[in-house]
């Protein structure tokens, strides 16, 4: 037998929720094949096999919430000890399975707890759906006993370990003799696969984002048509939801309240006004209508807890100082308009973005990593680009971008920002980056500074573009100016290295011939 453990796909990943199965028990599994499908704190991944075998056991129900390295099945060969139950196994009715066990309530709390979780086993029991045909009944779950709430020999928890990307060999197995450890591999969810899906009742096809943002929303997924693949629910499929008139009688509701409360309040006598004591300042008025401020704690949202944990560990072990300068963009915007004219859609921060790639080109020591024996040169240029998502920020990498062409990374930041803000990012689209930007430009912000991401040495804040006067040749003219800041690692270079890295940044933007070459 081989056990399934939940595996460890990110570096801030402690738990994952197990979306859905892929597999039942009692059937086939295939090398490779997809098993379950797992959201983890940044997106949703497939679950792959590496050995073939029957799955034996489905230890954690769609929808339940288990730490990394927790077993989570089994697959092994047909008839192995730990397999599926028999019908008439399964069939027991539950007085007589409970008999053993029987004892009066006054005895203790004990046999509450017990019957208690096998309630609950019986009731996540027919989440798996139908084991059998089509048509067929579906096995009773047979309720939990004392005996099986122990520790069974032989049992353990295997430790997680995340997946080689680009590898088919099976990682090494455990030590216990019961049962040898399975890792998995993981890839980004293949819509219409052909395997069928035991998705909790409840958990429409939706990323993590999605789910948090209908929730502050109100809306119920269950109401919502997704027009992503295989339906999956999408951000833009809330809009037409939230605030519309999906919900009249929620929104007649503060109408009749203070209608009744009025009512009320006429038709009880009022009090007659208590004389103001000399001295004292008269009632304030009644406060103005508006939102209003709530003063509670709320837990964080798996994506904003991983934010929080990134940007801590970054800002505690890297020393970052910073690098501002001005740049004047009139060249470059008026690339961009004839690139328009022409049928290209390029936004500003694509240019940057390969203006960055140029420069690194010139000055790798900024494309470089801090690492304990020494500085790890990348032989590409790993462009991550910040996506502002309600729960926090998301960083898909453009991969190569020191040679693609201007046209080719527009379109390729245009599909990871898509992706981003469905929810549909993989692990593999945000990993590997070697240097980051992040424009807030659009929000009209002159400038700021941004945290270094973990293992890379260089980020760029990138402000508005705006109108600014300037002297040409003694006369006052208007310029397009944009304000960048470089926070750089001290580690792996200094402030002379970073300027100098700015100037030559200046000038291909400055001069934007370079950038269509």
């Amino acid at each position: 037998m081989n056990e399934i453990v939940m595996p460890k796909l990110s570096d801030t990943m402690t738990e994952g929720r197990l979306v859905s199965w892929k597999k039942r028990v009692g059937d086939e599994v295939r090398r490779g094949e997809v098993i379950a499908e797992v959201e983890t704190d940044k997106a949703n991944m497939e679950l792959e096999a590496f050995v073939p075998g029957v799955m034996l056991e489905i230890k954690v129900q769609a929808g339940e919430m288990v730490q990394v390295g927790t077993v989570i099945a089994v697959i092994g060969k047909a008839g192995e000890k730990g397999g599926v139950a028999s019908p008439a196994e399964s069939s027991q009715p539950e007085t007589e399975a409970a008999q053993p066990e029987a004892a009066p309530l006054a005895q203790g709390e004990a046999l509450d707890t017990v019957q208690g979780q096998g309630t609950e086993a019986s009731k996540g029991a027919p989440e798996e759906g139908p084991q059998g045909g089509q048509g067929g009944a579906a096995p009773t779950a047979e309720p939990a006993r004392v005996e099986d709430l122990a520790a069974q020999q032989g049992e353990h928890q295997a430790p997680a370990a995340p997946p080689v990307p680009g590898e088919e060999a099976t990682q090494p197995a455990a030590e216990s003799p019961g049962a040898a450890t399975q890792y998995i591999q993981t890839r980004a969810p293949s819509p219409g696969g052909p395997a069928p899906e035991m998705s909790a009742p409840g958990r429409e096809r939706a990323a993590p984002v999605v789910r948090r943002r209908a929730r502050e929303l109100g809306i119920d997924l269950a109401q919502v048509r997704g027009t992503g693949p295989e339906g999956r629910i999408l951000l833009q499929d809330l809009e037409g939801e939230g605030g519309g008139a999906s919900h009249p009688a929620e929104a007649a509701r503060p109408a009749q309240a203070q209608a009744q409360a009025q009512a009320q309040a006429q038709a009880q006598p009022q009090p007659q006004p208590q004389p103001q004591p000399q001295g004292e300042a008269p009632p304030a008025e009644a406060k103005a209508q508006g939102p209003r401020l709530v003063q509670e704690v709320k837990a964080m949202s798996r994506l904003r807890a991983a934010v929080a944990k990134t940007v801590a560990d970054s800002w505690a072990h890297i020393p970052h100082f910073t690098v501002t300068m001005d740049i004047a963009m009139d060249e470059a915007e008026s690339v961009r308009r004839q690139l328009k004219q022409g049928g290209i859609r390029v936004t500003v921060n694509d240019i940057i973005v390969k203006a960055v790639a140029l420069a690194l080109t010139r000055f790798p020591q900024l494309n470089a990593s801090y690492a304990q024996d020494g500085l790890q040169f990348h032989g590409e240029v790993n462009v991550s680009v910040a996506v502002g998502v309600p729960e926090g920020v998301l960083m898909p990498v453009i991969h190569g971008c020191q040679d693609l062409s201007l046209t080719a990374i527009a379109q390729e930041a245009d599909r990871l920002v898509q992706r981003a803000r469905s929810g549909a990012l993989t692990e593999q689209e945000m990993s590997g980056g070697t240097f980051s930007v992040s424009n807030l430009g659009m929000f009209q912000v002159s400038s700021f500074s941004a945290i270094i991401p973990p293992s890379q040495a260089g980020v760029l804040a990138v402000g508005a573009v705006v109108d600014v006067p300037v002297l040409r040749s003694g006369l006052l003219a208007n310029a397009r100016v944009m304000k960048v800041t470089l926070s750089a690692d001290h580690r792996v270079v200094d402030g002379a290295y970073a300027a100098q890295f700015l100037v030559e940044l200046r000038d291909v933007l400055e001069h934007p011939v370079r950038l269509l070459m």
